[in-house]
């Protein structure tokens, strides 16, 4: 089967490569400022990072897992070069700095996405894992927000599109993947028994988890320092009570290791924005980079692995703490880059190129099995 098969039927494939090409683009708009700090493109670095790699990796991920997870029919070309094609187009759109038309463009991708989703939960053989309805929750704010976004000019519903929906669907993917990944086999075995009973999907929901998204969501209508303070306790909630990240991964491995310490600090950033209102947006950087980069890379890990060569000695690989310590220094640099304000830029360059190095090493590693069967 050549790749572009491979592709259709697992469009992770075309959409992982495709992302990190992506993040790097958008990082390296940061390096000049290690050497002529000044001005750069705000709009084409927030849009290839955000609707680049990460949309890239959602739909990738989303549009390979849940024919499986629902034993519905797989990802048809119709849905996946849409996806690919518009997303290209934004780039354009970025560059131009027309805001309204990369808002079209974000509402249109959430679209996309949603139509994939509901097509097969209609069709589904068996529920997915109830807490994917944390996905759809998140999909639901990228589109209101993304579509907000083209009649008014909102703060509010700018951090809703490039925070709360991404969180929501890390919540949702996470809250069956993790606890699984590290060995918590008593986790999922408790989900099962909720999930795969013939009920309706929302039936399969726990009363906390329905509690959880309804604060995680009204969250965004409150003012800002309490509405980060509860989106820190829901967060918290989830990655001690799903997650079980207070304890260490049962199945110890590079791979393992670095997802739970991706997991703490996925959590720690949302702590940080709560308790530094001042420094919002520095902390805002620490959830993307080791909240959203380092996981996007680990998720993409094993599922390359597991869909490729099949070989568990990759997820034991040193490399993967390289990775995830440069990113972490990385994170570590952008968010202190603000308390030397006389070096601000040259930290956001410095910042980059580490991100860059993080990149380039996982993607040597890893992202040649994408052709691999």
């Amino acid at each position: 089967m050549n790749y572009f098969s491979l592709a259709k039927k697992e469009p992770y494939r075309l959409f992982f490569p495709v992302g990190i090409i992506y993040l790097l683009w958008g990082a390296l708009v940061w390096l000049p400022q290690i050497w002529n700090p000044g001005d750069y493109p705000v709009l084409a670095h927030r849009y290839l990072m955000l609707n680049g790699f990460v949309s890239s990796f959602i739909a990738g991920f989303l549009m390979t897992a849940v024919p499986k997870f629902s034993k519905s029919f797989g990802a048809r070309l119709f849905e996946i070069l849409p996806f690919f094609l518009i997303t290209m187009l934004g780039v354009f759109f970025s560059y131009q700095n027309q805001e309204q038309l990369v808002s079209v463009i974000s509402s249109c991708q959430a679209l996309i996405i949603l139509f994939f989703l509901f097509t097969r939960i209609f069709k589904r053989q068996e529920n997915p894992p109830y807490s994917f309805i944390f996905i759809f929750v998140g999909l639901i704010l990228w589109l209101v927000a993304a579509m907000s976004g083209i009649f008014v000019d909102s703060e509010v519903m700018e951090r809703v599109h490039y925070e709360g929906a991404i969180a929501a669907i890390i919540l949702g993917v996470g809250s069956r993947l993790i606890p699984g990944i590290l060995g918590h086999v008593e986790i999922v075995s408790a989900q099962r028994k909720m999930y795969e009973r013939p009920v309706s999907l929302l039936a399969t929901v726990p009363p906390i988890f329905f509690l959880l998204i309804f604060s995680f969501v009204l969250s965004y209508l409150a003012p800002d320092q309490w509405g980060s303070l509860v989106r820190a306790i829901v967060v918290m909630t989830i990655g001690m009570k799903y997650w079980l990240l207070w304890k260490a991964p049962k199945e110890q491995t590079t791979f393992t290791w670095s997802l739970w310490l991706a997991g703490w600090l996925f959590m720690m950033s949302f702590v940080l924005r709560a308790s530094w209102q001042e420094g919002s947006i520095h902390a805002g950087h620490s959830f993307f980079i080791t909240g959203i980069v380092l996981f996007c890379l680990l998720i993409g890990t094993r599922v390359l692995q597991s869909h490729g060569p099949k070989v568990k000695a990759l997820e034991n690989s040193k490399i993967l703490y390289g990775v995830s310590l440069l990113i972490i220094l990385s994170a570590a640099t952008r968010v202190t880059a603000v308390l030397v304000p006389e070096q601000y830029f040259k930290h956001l360059g410095f910042s980059a190129l580490l991100l860059v190095c993080a990149v380039i090493l996982w993607s040597f590693k890893y992202l040649r099995y994408v052709r691999t069967s």
